[in-house]
């Protein structure tokens, strides 16, 4: 296998462990324009996503005090391109937070970028962990007072983290093996949660409005690529419709979820969940 890797980043409740478990239950039943080129390491890990998932349950978030090692599987287009490595790292979505707001970016964690030619980011639909920007005007009062006078730390605003996560990956990525600049599939995940208006504008249209900084930073991007994804990976709500619940029961995993993406200036809807992460390969 060559040294090509692909990685996922993103934030605390951002998706990735429940879209590595649906995608891994498409290259099981090989459906999609993915294969994979071999079995995957820490397959316990993928598994457990998937009997949450086949359970009618989404996998919670990754419990930041449980050991397990990098999730890595073997990928290759349909057209036969050389095997890529789809590397989900073990580094939970607060541990990225965390390592933006201190300004501190492990040597590994960079190595593992360095070492990919590209990546998948994460943001999730109305997470109850999303942090909005602060509210200037209403907040001026009490940042008046010196810090350490009862005041509670300043969360940063997800959009800021995101950022850095970008600015991050612009500076750390390869290249491609053919010369070009490496591939960024921002997947937007839980997008089921949106209504029909929402979801008809488009995911860019959803990130210009929800985090405009971090849409606008997208937009201005000269080291990587970037594409933007709509993700619902069963088609509706497990937690809170008990109707789809019900349907849910019946439907196969492998044929649920959808992906929403932009073709030739349409934004059309796919059922192949691997999708993103072909592109971010180059398929």
């Amino acid at each position: 296998m060559n040294h090509k890797s692909i990685i996922l980043v993103g934030g605390p409740d951002s998706g990735k462990s429940n879209y590595v478990g649906r995608l891994w239950a498409s290259l099981k039943a090989g459906k999609g324009v993915l294969e994979r080129a071999g079995m995957p390491r820490n397959i316990e890990y993928v598994e457990s996503i998937c009997e949450h998932l086949l359970q009618g349950e989404f996998a919670a978030r990754t419990d930041t005090n449980l050991e397990r090692q990098d999730f890595c599987v073997p990928l290759k287009t349909a057209q036969g391109n050389e095997p890529t490595e789809l590397i989900v790292p073990d580094f939970t979505g607060e541990l990225w937070r965390d390592a933006v707001k201190n300004s501190e970016i492990p040597r590994e964690w960079l190595d593992a970028l360095e070492s990919a030619d590209g990546a998948l980011l994460f943001v999730r639909v109305h997470s109850p962990l999303n942090v909005q920007p602060l509210d200037w005007v209403n907040a001026r009062d009490a940042l008046r007072h010196p810090m350490g006078e009862g005041n509670e730390e300043i969360e940063l605003p997800t959009q800021v983290i995101l950022c850095e996560l970008l600015r991050l990956l612009q500076q750390r990525l390869s290249d491609r093996p053919d010369g070009g600049k490496p591939r960024v599939a921002v997947v937007v995940t839980a997008w089921d949660n949106l209504d029909a208006e929402a979801k008809a504008a488009g995911p860019q249209a959803f990130l210009r409005k929800q985090f405009p900084m971090f849409a606008g930073a997208l937009e201005d991007t000269e080291q990587v690529v970037v594409k933007i994804y709509g993700v619902t990976i069963v088609g509706g709500d497990l937690q809170r419709d008990a109707g789809f619940r019900k349907r849910y029961e019946h439907m196969i995993m492998a044929d649920s979820g959808s992906v929403t993406l932009d073709r030739d200036g349409v934004w059309d809807t796919d059922p192949d969940i691997t999708i993103p992460v072909a592109w971010a390969i180059g398929n």
